[in-house]
């Protein structure tokens, strides 16, 4: 039999839908609040939000005539006509938060507009109106929420434990106050403030305050835009780095955002930067048109959908790049772990910074310039994804296709790697240099390597014919496999600057080989490429090749490999032109900096 249900029953439903746990309803009412103007909002919570938690906002409040209104579904003020759904400018909109709340919980709401003489306060319980009467209060809006779920105890059972609950509330308004840095945050758990910003619109200032001050030396500020978009915030250099992306937070249009467009463009960017399995500290803030993106593909808006994802994971790819090309990314030796590495369980469970709560960062450090519109770098892994963001460059008559230096957004100077003068050299395998200010450790070992990979590429995307022919050609003997499959590597070989062919029973000869690679390099390098070929022939794909040219590099320098000053400097200047010269292809760090500062405070000058 169908039946028409209660209205009891479907606003449980519905509620169920949008309130799922504590956390939920903070992120309604917070939501709300900002979107009424608030510049100072109070959290108060007991027992995880579970028994008892309270917003208080300074914002427009709810005038005395539409207070019962807002406590029903579908009621908002937000969006009047079906057009406004095309551009959505507001956090909430869908007018089920106060009603879903209330169907699960016991409310109270007073709230106050700044020209009416007094405020109203309501109670409700389980959709039902209990109270309505004017009271004295400051302006704006607090929501007091008793007792989640006493009417479902089914539900409420299956809620975690009061830390674990207040650890998402935590982390919600962790996340909420980096992408509102002009409001004022203080999250209040039993007797202790766990959160608490100046609202001075500092973006970093609140990054440090909630996540640690330990964190400053190793962001680099992201600044950049391009026909309307704007991205803003920082991301870590490649010396910093997580067992998960749970220090990735993304926010458009001021909403925090699960976007797998921005976290595949973040990715890309620390190609060949990062180790497999390890990922960067990210904080990005992106602006764009309303009408270019959907949010209402989620019952709690925490997904979004954009017109042209991949433009937008193109564009996060290059801000990122820019930023990750200046001096600034390189990776620092504080004298006591390099690499650092965020442990995962720590990872969702941000801190306050309680040692000196007023300080304030100055600006500068968190105002990055404008970067030019420089064409950006294109030194990363060839693979698919590269060359259908190259044929959407040049249907917008945007590019070309070279492998070139990566750009650098004007006030993050790259680090002019020839000018480095050479002072020593380390255990036979780190060129030591400096450029007066600071110490740079370089590995001769990772930086040629780096140089054979981009010359390799570069030679196979341009089909250059820098070649040099052999007085005696070289010879090598192949499987049968790789044979058979000739004719789906051989060219690929040939683009790289390989004279080849075939010279019977599974024998191939070389007469010439590429220009830059002395003779037993060549030698060495077709012969791991042919290793690592054995088996696996098919090179229609380019990741395959990209994986293969990577792999057979081991023909670069090695460590404890005597290199003579001029070979030091020519290595140095090499480095230099590569479009990402602050990696090897496998992802190590070539350059470590040491500045005058970091030494001194090991030796406890300062």
């Amino acid at each position: 039999m169908i039946r028409v249900l209660d209205k009891n029953v479907a606003d449980k439903i519905a509620a169920g839908e949008v309130i799922d746990r504590p956390v939920s309803i903070v992120k309604e009412l917070v939501e709300n609040a900002l979107d009424a103007g608030a510049r100072s909002l109070t959290v108060v919570i007991r027992s995880g939000g579970r028994d008892y938690l309270r917003v208080t906002d300074d914002g427009c409040g709810i005038p005395q005539e539409e207070a019962e209104i807002a406590f029903r579904r579908h009621a908002t003020s937000k969006i009047e006509k079906e057009q406004d759904l095309d551009a959505i400018g507001t956090l909430g909109f869908r007018g089920e938060a106060l009603a879903s709340i209330c169907a699960v919980s016991r409310v109270e709401m007073m709230t106050k507009t700044a020209g009416a003489k007094t405020g109203r306060r309501l109670v409700v319980e389980g959709s039902e109106i209990l109270s309505h009467t004017a009271i004295g209060c400051p302006d704006g809006t607090t929501v007091t929420v008793h007792d989640l779920f006493y009417n479902l105890p089914a539900r409420r059972k299956f809620l975690g434990s009061d830390s674990a609950e207040g650890r998402r509330i935590t982390d919600l308004l962790s996340r909420m106050a980096l992408a509102y840095p002009d409001v004022k945050f203080r999250l209040i758990s039993g007797k202790k403030d766990l959160i608490q910003t100046a609202g001075k619109g500092n973006i970093l200032d609140n990054i440090l305050r909630i996540y640690g001050r330990d964190l400053e030396k190793d962001l680099v500020p992201v600044d950049d835009r391009l026909k309307g978009w704007v991205v803003r915030g920082f991301v870590s250099s490649p010396g910093l780095s997580s067992a998960s992306r749970n220090r990735q937070i993304f926010c458009v249009n001021g909403r925090i955002v699960s976007s797998s467009s921005m976290e595949r463009g973040l990715e890309k960017a620390y190609k060949e930067r990062l180790f497999t399995g390890r990922f960067p500290v990210a904080f990005l803030f992106l602006s764009v048109p309303p009408e270019i993106l959907d949010v209402n593909v989620h019952p709690t808006k925490k997904e979004i959908r954009f017109d042209d994802p991949f433009q937008i994971e193109d564009f996060i790819e290059d801000a990122v790049r820019k930023a990750l090309a200046g001096a600034d990314a390189v990776p620092r030796a504080d004298g006591e772990n390099l690499a650092k590495a965020i442990p995962a369980e720590d990872d969702a469970a941000p801190r306050a910074d309680r040692e000196n709560p007023a300080k304030t960062i100055p600006e500068e450090k968190n105002a990055a310039a404008l970067p030019g519109q420089e064409e950006p770098g294109s030194g990363h892994q060839v693979d698919v994804n590269d060359i259908l963001k190259t044929m959407r460059r040049e249907q917008e008559g945007e590019g070309n296709d070279e492998l070139v230096a990566e750009s650098v957004p004007e006030g993050h100077p790259r680090l002019d790697i020839p000018s480095l003068r050479v002072i020593g050299i380390a255990f036979e395998t780190y060129l030591i240099t400096t450029d007066g200010e600071s110490l740079f450790l370089i590995d001769q070992h990772a930086a040629h390597e780096r140089i054979y990979y981009e010359k390799f590429l570069r030679q196979y995307r341009e089909e250059e014919t820098l070649r040099q022919s052999m007085l005696v050609p070289l010879q090598f003997s192949v499987s049968a496999d790789t044979e058979a499959a000739e004719e789906e590597w051989i060219g690929h070989v040939r683009r790289m600057g390989y004279d080849i062919e075939n010279f019977g029973e599974r024998v191939y000869l070389v007469r010439e080989i590429p220009a830059f690679l002395a003779e037993g390099e060549a030698e060495e390098f077709l012969r791991q490429f042919f290793l690592e070929l054995d088996g696996h022939p098919d090179l229609s794909r380019f990741a395959s090749l990209d994986r293969l040219i990577v792999r057979s590099c081991k023909s670069a320098v090695k460590a404890g490999d005597v290199l003579h000053p001029e070979e030091a400097d020519a290595l140095l200047r090499q480095l230099s032109a590569c479009g990402n010269p602050w990696s090897c292809p496998h992802g190590r760090p070539t350059i470590v900096q040491m500045s005058r500062r970091d030494l001194e405070k090991m030796f406890r000058r300062v």
